[in-house]
């Protein structure tokens, strides 16, 4: 085959090209033209050991690009016949006299009407770059780049931006940690644990809820989103934080349509209907707080919570798990997290922080008497 070598002359070709390369080992590129070569000794091998097609051994040791098998082939051989490697060497593409275009005078031509453009029309780069590809702003005194971002690259590094670039930071959003006072106010989310994505069975979903003062955390495994579900959860939450002297007084949960009320319109009138899961922590005396819309930073411990899941599942070895499965590995961590965790915010883990916010409690309800 012409771009196969001879089965005879193969051990020949190996030892030349190791020779070859032990004398260029401090090229740059060195090791790009190493993996060419060992993708193409090794492909000679399994063509001749196992019989294979030569399209799946081009896709199996050059990712299935024909191109590049064909002009190494080509440059091995031609340079094993002619006793000489040098053209597979991996010569640098930057051209040796760089040829610039555009002088500093023209970039700083460019910056100065950028900054004035800005000011008096409160622009950007790309509304500026395009209205002088128009013509406009007398743009025939300008040497405008034919890239975009070779514009953007000016404007960038003229000593201006620096200044632009620091009120950006100072009017960027930040949202500041918050900590409550009293224990017993409840985050609530729910996680979509998507097939896909993650190593389960089928679609799940995990209601957590997580008490902001102490960290406590606990999570349980659904297959589906719904009124009832939440309701479930949350009389189970209220069982489990009970347990640890934790008595529920608040939970805030975002707008989804199993938290929030709805509203009616029937006959012209306006009208409001409490939903299942308002009315059921109404009667337990809970207090329900929904996030303001388009702010999950209202709901940011639980929201952070969530991140930890990543790590936890996305794992290769994880089999996938069926919803008591999932339930159950749940558990473990959330032991983990619960007893063993340190936490920076609390500096300790969230039982023992419980424990001592309890015993303080306690001390000064019996210093009062």
């Amino acid at each position: 085959m012409k771009y196969i070598i001879a089965e005879n002359q193969l051990s020949d070709l190996e030892a030349r090209l190791q020779c070859w390369l032990k004398s260029f080992y401090r090229d740059k590129n060195y090791h790009k033209t190493k993996k060419r070569i060992n993708n193409y000794l090794n492909l000679c091998k399994q063509f001749y050991t196992e019989k294979n097609t030569l399209k799946s051994l081009i896709k199996k040791h050059f990712h299935n690009i024909d191109i590049t098998f064909y002009r190494w082939a080509e440059k091995i051989i031609s340079g094993y016949y002619a006793n000489d490697f040098s053209n597979l060497l991996i010569k640098s593409t930057k051209p040796l006299n760089p040829h610039y275009q555009f002088t500093i005078e023209s970039r700083k031509k460019v910056c100065d009407v950028f900054y004035k453009y800005k000011n008096i029309k409160a622009g950007g780069v790309w509304s500026l770059y395009k209205n002088l590809l128009r013509g406009e702003h007398d743009a025939h005194k300008y040497d405008l780049p034919r890239n975009i971002r070779t514009f953007c690259h000016w404007i960038k590094n003229d000593p201006r931006y620096d200044k632009i670039r620091q009120k950006i930071k100072e009017n960027k959003r930040y949202y500041h940690r918050y900590e409550v006072k009293e224990i017993g106010l409840i985050q609530m989310y729910a996680k979509h644990f998507p097939k896909s994505k993650y190593p389960v069975e089928k679609n799940m979903y995990v209601y957590d809820f997580i008490d902001e003062k102490t960290r406590m955390v606990f999570g349980y495994v659904y297959d589906s989103l719904g009124t009832n579900n939440a309701i479930n959860a949350v009389q189970r939450t209220i069982y489990d934080f009970k347990k640890f002297g934790i008595e529920v007084n608040r939970i805030r949960t975002d707008n989804a349509p199993e938290f929030t009320t709805t509203n009616w319109s029937n006959k012209n009138e306006y009208k409001i209907k409490e939903r299942p899961f308002s009315k059921y922590l109404k009667d337990n005396k809970i207090i329900q707080e929904t996030t303001p819309i388009r702010s999950p930073q209202s709901n940011g411990k639980i929201e952070r919570f969530h991140k930890n899941y990543n790590n936890l599942l996305l794992l290769d070895d994880i089999k996938r798990f069926n919803t008591n499965e999932l339930q159950r590995y749940l558990n473990e961590y959330y032991y983990f997290y619960n007893f063993q965790r340190n936490h920076w915010t609390i500096k300790d883990t969230p039982f023992n922080f419980l424990n001592k916010l309890l015993k303080t409690s306690w001390n000064q309800h019996m210093s009062a008497l």
